[in-house]
């Protein structure tokens, strides 16, 4: 079998998100979905380029959501909706080694990013749990205004 991944709130690229990834990983992987709003879910397809898409509807800042250990996370504009990003991190970690993430750098909370995670408070957030790698990979000004990056947490 191949790589497991956890796609964290697939709508937000609708369709490109989870091709794109699908596309870097080996066949018979497997990407695990989750959103809150199932009407997402349901755009996104069971399979694509050999790989499986299972879908989960379930609150990511829940304790009781039950998620499968998998190879890597892929978080796109998600942690600065969470209040309590340490605790959600730590639980994250629990399933997972390596983390790919797309936040705003953005210093101030607003009500689109109300828990802001600019990359130096996303590299402390993860050097607090315990994870000293992680890399900013690329940034790009969004459409939305501000800049966008991406970055890499890995475990050692």
């Amino acid at each position: 079998m191949g790589a497991t991944a956890i796609l964290v709130r697939p709508w937000f690229w609708q369709r490109n998100i989870h091709e794109g990834l699908a596309q870097l990983l080996a066949p018979c992987s497997m990407i695990y979905a989750v959103d809150l709003d199932s009407r997402a879910l349901e755009n996104i397809p069971d399979a694509h380029h050999n790989v499986e898409i299972r879908k989960i509807v379930g609150d990511l800042r829940s304790p009781s959501l039950r998620l499968p250990s998998v190879n890597g996370i892929l978080m796109a504009n998600t942690l600065h909706f969470i209040p309590e990003q340490e605790a959600f991190l730590t639980r994250l970690l629990s399933i997972a080694d390596r983390f790919i993430i797309v936040e705003y750098e953005q210093p101030k909370p607003n009500r689109w990013r109300p828990y802001p995670v600019g990359f130096e408070r996303l590299r402390q957030l993860f050097n607090e749990a315990g994870i000293a790698r992680v890399e900013k990979l690329e940034t790009r000004t969004s459409l939305f205004g501000g800049t966008m990056y991406s970055a890499l947490a890995e475990r050692s």
